[in-house]
């Protein structure tokens, strides 16, 4: 592995700079734009997401998990397994990311999970001091610079639950209240 004794905060600006993203995470901004299959998605940019995003792209950074579709899945994996503590937007986008993960990129989602449970991440740390940390120093606390090893039938048994709970989250719940919404409609109307 390269050495990188290079300040965080520093290397965050060049990578969110790269990936031309805002130099402050996406912070400021009151509205998220983005494209999904190719349709327009706009949505408020609420306190809690802004609390998750400096971390957030913090991990991008670490792990090496690119900032596109792909990469967003990997990163949920990721955050996932390693745990988003009490910040429900992360989890909320993480386990999202993870559900296209399922489709788009399913073994490196599973791979991505499988390294975020041997590690640690920085939700509920300082984002400032984290950013004072050189690259290699904060690789190093999070464990990413350790062996990962195959995935032990624990972390396939880990997997598969989160598989299960996104998908009824994402998929069976809202079916299911779509499906009873629509049933009401039908009965008002007839």
């Amino acid at each position: 592995m390269t050495v990188d004794a290079r300040n965080l905060g520093a290397a965050l600006r060049e990578h969110l700079d790269a990936s031309g993203l805002p130099l402050d995470s996406g912070v400021a901004k009151r509205w998220i734009w983005v494209r999904f299959l190719g349709m327009p998605i706009v949505f408020p940019n609420f306190d809690a997401r802004r609390a998750v995003l400096v971390t957030h792209d913090i991990h991008h950074l670490l792990t090496g998990y690119a900032t596109d579709w792909r990469g967003e899945a990997e990163i949920g994996g990721f955050e996932i397994a390693s745990g988003c503590k009490q910040f429900w937007a992360a989890w909320f986008f993480n386990l999202g990311g993870f559900l296209f993960g399922l489709v788009i990129a399913p073994r490196r989602t599973f791979a991505a999970f499988v390294r975020g449970r041997r590690c640690t991440n920085f939700y509920g740390a300082d984002s400032r001091r984290v950013l004072e940390r050189t690259v290699d120093a904060a690789r190093r606390e999070l464990g990413l610079d350790l062996e990962i090893g195959p995935a032990t039938p624990r972390d396939k048994l880990a997997f598969l639950g989160w598989v299960v709970l996104v998908v009824g989250a994402y998929v069976v719940t809202p079916s299911l209240l779509l499906g009873w919404l629509l049933g009401w409609l039908r009965a008002c109307l007839i």
